[in-house]
């Protein structure tokens, strides 16, 4: 239902400015720079215009599905402050602490599932049957591989609308281009003009929406690589390197 929502406000929203530049282009002055700018945006819906709200909408849909991860990583942060496990340095771990612990996590993971949780529980169960610290560090850090693996799949919508963008400016550009082929005999340089506009606004707009879906993507990463390296770090610090008796 989420999705859908998005997908929903993204084709509203790239209406919404199509709807916009075409009421400006009608408007404003053929010859001004405003009615230019109504062409580029997509104000001439089917003289190529079309081309653009599709990219608005791929452009909106990926910026709000971004938003939503982006939410999500600092929601799974939240754990780091919710006491799970004590954080004091003179604190340790002996075997019967870390059963009881295991208890509290999974009554915990009822309320709220939070990937931090979630490791340090998988670490509590695999404690008896780790043969040495460094083999439960690897354990952690394999789990950790796989949220990290998890957080990649689960951008796959993300990336390919990346890629959707300026391949739509590409097609508006085929477009433009061929349809400035199919007149050039007739010698109506207005004409030709309005479909090179169209090859080289869709590419324009495509481009521009790009590099700014590519800042959020790359956000997004960063956040997420951020998060997996400080659930790796905390378990270490906090859990792994206090087990003593082992």
């Amino acid at each position: 239902m989420k999705n859908l929502k998005n997908v929903t406000l993204s084709a509203g929203i790239s209406l919404g400015i199509i709807g916009l530049g075409m009421v400006g282009l009608k408007s404003s002055p053929v010859d001004s720079a405003f009615h230019r700018i109504m062409l580029l945006i997509g104000g001439d819906f089917l003289g190529g215009g079309y081309i653009q709200a599709l990219t608005y909408m791929a452009f909106f849909l990926a910026l709000f599905e971004t938003q939503k991860k982006i939410r999500k990583v600092h929601r799974e942060r939240r754990a780091f402050g919710m006491n799970v496990i004590p954080t004091n340095e003179k604190n340790v771990f002996l075997p019967n602490d870390i059963n009881n612990l295991k208890f509290k996590l999974v009554e915990l993971a009822r309320k709220e599932n939070f990937i931090l949780i979630d490791l340090l529980k998988k670490t509590c169960t695999k404690f008896r049957s780790a043969d040495s610290m460094g083999e439960l560090m690897d354990i952690v850090s394999i789990q950790v591989e796989i949220y990290q693996d998890k957080a990649e799949s689960d951008q796959s919508v993300i990336r390919y609308l990346v890629w959707v963008i300026p391949s739509l400016g590409f097609i508006g550009t085929v477009i433009g281009l061929a349809l400035s082929l199919r007149i050039a005999n007739s010698g109506d340089m207005n004409a030709i003009t309005t479909a090179l506009g169209v090859a080289f606004d869709t590419t324009l707009v495509s481009l521009v929406l790009s590099i700014i879906i590519m800042w959020y993507l790359h956000e997004l990463q960063e956040k997420y690589d951020k998060l997996h390296s400080d659930l790796k770090e905390f378990v270490i610090e906090n859990f792994i390197n206090k087990i003593e008796n082992h």
